[in-house]
């Protein structure tokens, strides 16, 4: 069902200096793009995010990481498994050309989950 991480989602309220942490002390290059930057490991990405776009996690919960996405391949099994093992799926966005379902994050162990596919 899953095939992939795709991307964790960090905020920091300081965007050069997480950006200094992953190149000093674990040797990343790091992509800069406005209050974003990212840094790709095996195909996935850890994507450090400032400023409007980590406003809400940083309000809510200071910096770390504020979301975890995954890859399916097809969506609608996901959520066949959810609903299987009795976990009530949201309902299913389409977004630049994907489908994405957000999991609550009880049932991720207070991970802000989601999981989407390319079929939108």
């Amino acid at each position: 069902m899953i095939k992939r991480l795709d991307r964790l989602d960090v905020a920091t309220s300081d965007l050069n200096d997480a950006a200094s942490i992953y190149e000093k002390n674990f040797g990343f290059k790091v992509t800069r793009s406005g209050e974003q930057a990212s840094v790709t490991i095996g195909g996935a990405e850890i994507r450090l995010a400032s400023g409007a776009f980590a406003t809400d996690a940083l309000k809510a919960n200071g910096e770390g990481m504020f979301a975890l996405w995954l890859e399916a391949d097809d969506l609608d099994q996901v959520v066949a498994s959810l609903k299987k093992a009795g976990i009530a799926a949201g309902a299913i966005k389409k977004e630049a050309g994907q489908r994405i379902l957000a999991v609550a994050p009880k049932v991720a162990n207070q991970v802000p989950l989601f999981i989407f596919d390319r079929k939108g």
